[in-house]
């Protein structure tokens, strides 16, 4: 599931960032200097993590930006330097315009007062815990709103096979009709029994009843798992494709125009509930 998180610090900022992928699979890229704490930043994640491909970042921030209340010194020495060349210029009578604000830009006429930031590894992670609460938080919103997504897809390929049930109870005398008109074309006297064991056997390898059957416990069974708190997306993922598949057979058997294009909508739907649920942990 795809989400962002970022926690800035004075010195340093946690950001996590994570996308879909089929399992959990933890990227982290911090300093040696806080190396020993990867371990336990790893398992952090997994405890509360179940997919998603997940990057986790620590960012030093360069000790000239960390924002200090201890006044700029200029380094004493680099500016007696300045003004004994400036007297050298005017006893040879050079004339020298000096810009101090571009002086005073020079990073090399101010004294170093930086030194090594040092962390506190527990603070640190303290801190992560709370980036990855955030990227939790900001996961499960987008969860919501795709439950209501797949919701609505479940209710729409509800109403479809409604549609798709009241046609396919004309397929038979349908069926039957283009039989007997085959028959009038080639004007054939065959067996009336014959014709009706034909019928008879066209119209059970057309009968969709058992495909709908499935499509219906499928789809309530994904209406089930959007009621869970636990993670469900591999169950989702796996419906999501049975969905498709059964819908697919339902293709080929359907007869009628009408029903045809019915379930071309159905699985136009059903494919775009596939794609949603491979978001959902």
């Amino acid at each position: 599931m795809t989400a962002f998180a970022r926690i800035q610090e004075p010195s340093y900022a946690w950001e996590i960032r994570s996308v879909n992928h089929r399992n959990l699979e933890i990227r982290t890229k911090i300093p040696e200097a806080i190396r020993e704490l990867d371990a336990n930043i790893k398992a952090h994640t997994r405890q509360l993590l179940q997919r998603g491909y997940v990057e986790i970042f620590f960012h030093e921030t360069p000790p000239e930006q960390i924002s200090s209340a201890e006044p700029q010194q200029l380094d004493p020495e680099l500016l007696q330097a300045i003004e004994e060349v400036s007297k050298a210029l005017t006893v040879k009578k050079v004339v020298s315009v000096v810009d101090v604000t571009r002086l005073l830009q020079n990073p090399s006429l101010s004294r170093a007062h930086t030194t090594r930031t040092e962390y506190d590894l527990n603070e640190l992670l303290l801190r992560f815990r709370s980036c990855l609460k955030q990227l939790i938080e900001t996961r499960q919103r987008e969860g919501e709103a795709l439950r209501s997504i797949v919701q609505e897809s479940v209710e729409t390929s509800r109403n479809l096979l409604t549609k798709i049930d009241d046609l396919g109870k004309a397929q038979p005398k349908l069926i039957q009709e283009r039989l007997m008109e085959r028959l009038r074309v080639l004007d054939k006297h065959v067996d009336p029994n014959r014709v009706a064991q034909e019928i008879a056997l066209l119209a059970q390898k057309s009968d969709f009843k058992e495909e709908q059957d499935r499509l219906t416990i499928h789809l309530h069974d994904v209406e089930k798992c959007l009621t869970e708190t636990i993670p469900v997306g591999r169950r989702l993922n796996f419906l999501a494709q049975e969905i498709l598949r059964e819908a697919n057979t339902l293709a080929v058997k359907a007869q009628l125009p009408a029903c045809a294009s019915l379930v071309i909508d159905l699985k136009v739907c059903v494919d775009q509930m596939r794609e949603q649920v491979q978001n959902i942990e």
